[in-house]
Formats: structure tokens, C-alpha cells, sequence
């Protein structure tokens, strides 16, 4: 019986360790990785995956993220009341660790996490490299801020003037889904019946961590944070479901959240979509040329500065150890995902606005069938 317990359990570390083994490989073979996994494996696994959590109307990733707390506390818990029973049983106990870790490890990259070694998007999308210029930033932040500015005189506002979404999350999420529907990256389609995105039912203390969205890979699930400023919540249910069809890394999502978001027939997604891009192309502007921000930020409107006010506030609220801590590792995960810039891999975005604009020219527009 132990014999065999321990074969078990050498298998399953076996089987990591090729698992492994293959992220090395992906590393330096993206073409591979696109051809064999992203784009012929992953959609039949995403949408399968998908489709069935996608039944119950709550987050099955969070559920089990509650479940897995639950058991470590247990464990901890055991350790300092009956410590005994931990080493009398520390042969067992090593046993589920390793396996549960291992199969973890195992199906995060099989289920999702190979896409952190697919091709670039600018590759998949034949846009060639380009070098912006400081005044191509300062042109597309003006654009932006001349988009955003019309869109905003429509949208609907709280007692306080702060922009209100007109629709609940579950229209939202629909609509969000609906609107990758015959969208392309190159020869890589978009569409396709996945699961839907879910708010998170700890939202609010959810932005004590600094997260807006998490997409939970073992269950296909894009998970909202919906106690954030309603600006930013079409874009981020963009950003995961980009993540759930296969765009792991952050500046990407990103992109992706931002075409989509700017060019759907919704004006609050256009709304949140330039407002997306703007927190970045501002923050880019700011670190290149001070007196130049300061001129640019002149050109925003008094309704997008109350909401850019409000939602400065309301993560200035949310400021704390809790969020060090999650951002650290944060950074951590993305840097042992193929993201060397750590966080800093949301910036991105600008390069890949910048790049497609001096491509394709104002406005940035979706490829569909």
C-alpha cells in the first residue's frame, strides 16, 4: 500500500517536472507554443471548461479559493492543537502537499498557462515594429481626451456628478461577450461560447488588495471586482474575458480590453475604454515631460476630472500592507510567467496603442470576419 501511495505520488511529481520542462521550451519557441497549444488546444479546453462552470450564475474559482483558505487554516489550526496528529501522520500529510501542489502546478499551465508563451500579439496581428516619438504620444493622449470628452456629455451621472452605468453587470457581461463575437488578432478568432464573467462576491474587500479582476484559470471564469468606480468596469470585464480567450500576458489584455471597449456600440464600454487608455497614456506623458502632462491635462473635461478625482479617492482609501503585499506577489507571478517587467507589464499598453496607431492611423479599429 505505501509502495504504492509513493508510486502515485512520484508520478504526479514526474508529470510536473515535464510540465516544467515544457515552459522552458515554450519560452523560446512561440511560434510552437501558438501552432500546437493557443491557438488549436486552448479554445477546445476554454470554451469545454467554460461552458460548464459557466451554469451556475456565482464564481466556482472563488468558491474553491474559500475552500483551499478553509483547509490551510485546518491544517495551521491542527498543527497548534494537536500537533501529534500532524506527526504521526507526516508521512500522509507530505503526500497530499506534494500531489495537490504538483497537479496544481500541472493544470495551471495545460488548462491556461501556456498562453504566457504564445506569439506576441503584434506578431499575430502582422503589425511591424515601430518607434513612437513623444509626439505621437502627445497626439494619440489628445485624441484620446477629445473621444472621451464627447462620449462623457451623454453618460448618465450620480447625485455627486460622477459617472453611473446604466446597465447591471449581468447586461454588462453579456454584452461584453457579445462583442468579441467575429473578432480577429490576425487569423486568431476571438468568438465563441465561453463562460460568463461573475462578480466577485468579496468585492469590496477584494479592493483592499489593489485588484480590479482576476481570471481564475481552472475554472475559465473572469471574476469583477464590482465595488470599484463604475468607470472602470466595462474595461476590466474586457481585459478578463481577453485573458479567458487566451491572451495571457497584461499589456495585451489590455490592448484588446481597450479596442474592444472603444469600438462597441455601448458608449459607456467607449467611455471606459479611453478612460482606460488615459490613466496610462497620462502617466507615460508624465514621466517623458511634466510641463507637457500639465498642458495636456488642461484639455480634459471638468465631468471626466470629477470621476478621475473619485476614483483616485477611492483607491487612495484602499491604501495599506494589504496591498503591498498583493502586489508584490503579484509582480512576482507575472515574472515567473514570462512577463520580466512584473506589474509594470500593464504599461505596455502604450507601446502597443502607439505602434497600431502609427500602422493603422486614429481611430484604432477592431479586424472582423
Amino acid at each position: 500500500m505505501r509502495l504504492r501511495k509513493w508510486c502515485v505520488t512520484n508520478i504526479i511529481i514526474l508529470i510536473a517536472f515535464i510540465t516544467w520542462i515544457l515552459t522552458l521550451f515554450a519560452k523560446g519557441n512561440p511560434s510552437k507554443v501558438e501552432k500546437i497549444y493557443s491557438s488549436t488546444i486552448y479554445p477546445y479546453v476554454g470554451k469545454t471548461v467554460g461552458k460548464i462552470s459557466g451554469i451556475v450564475p456565482f464564481s466556482l474559482g472563488e468558491v474553491m479559493i474559500y475552500i483551499v483558505v478553509l483547509i490551510v487554516l485546518g491544517f495551521i489550526l491542527t498543527i497548534i492543537v494537536k500537533p501529534r496528529l500532524i506527526i504521526v501522520n507526516i508521512k500522509e500529510v507530505l503526500h497530499i502537499i506534494i500531489r495537490a501542489i504538483c497537479l496544481a502546478y500541472t493544470l495551471f499551465y495545460f488548462l491556461w498557462g501556456f498562453n504566457y508563451y504564445r506569439q506576441d500579439y503584434m506578431v499575430l496581428a502582422g503589425i511591424d515594429s515601430a518607434d513612437p516619438t513623444i509626439e505621437d504620444l502627445e497626439y494619440f493622449t489628445l485624441k484620446t481626451i477629445e473621444s472621451a470628452n464627447r462620449i462623457r456629455v451623454d453618460l448618465d451621472e450620480d447625485e455627486n456628478g460622477i459617472f453611473k452605468l446604466d446597465k447591471n453587470f449581468k447586461n454588462l457581461g453579456l454584452s461584453a461577450n457579445q462583442s468579441f463575437s467575429g473578432v480577429y488578432i490576425g487569423d486568431v478568432g476571438l468568438d465563441g461560447k465561453y463562460g460568463r464573467a461573475k462578480p466577485l462576491m468579496i468585492s469590496k474587500w477584494m479592493s483592499y488588495t489593489g485588484i480590479t479582476g482576476i481570471y481564475f484559470p481552472y475554472t475559465m471564469e473572469a471574476n469583477i471586482n464590482t465595488d470599484v468606480a463604475d468607470v472602470t468596469i466595462p474595461a476590466t470585464i474586457c481585459h478578463e474575458i481577453a485573458h479567458q480567450r487566451g491572451f495571457a500576458k497584461e499589456e495585451e489584455a489590455n490592448f484588446i480590453s481597450y479596442l474592444i471597449s472603444v469600438n462597441h456600440e455601448d458608449p459607456n464600454f467607449q467611455y471606459s475604454g479611453h478612460y482606460l487608455a488615459l490613466q496610462y497614456l497620462l502617466s507615460d506623458i508624465k514621466k517623458q515631460d511634466i510641463d507637457l502632462y500639465y498642458d495636456i491635462r488642461e484639455k480634459i473635461s471638468e465631468e471626466i476630472n470629477r470621476d478621475m478625482e473619485n476614483n483616485y479617492l477611492y483607491w487612495k482609501e484602499k491604501e495599506g500592507k494589504v496591498e503591498e503585499v498583493a502586489t508584490t506577489l503579484n509582480d512576482n507571478y507575472l515574472k515567473a510567467n514570462n512577463q520580466k517587467s512584473g506589474v509594470e507589464s500593464y504599461n505596455g499598453v502604450v507601446e502597443l496603442l502607439l505602434t497600431t496607431y502609427k500602422t493603422q492611423g486614429y481611430p484604432l479599429y477592431l479586424k472582423t470576419n
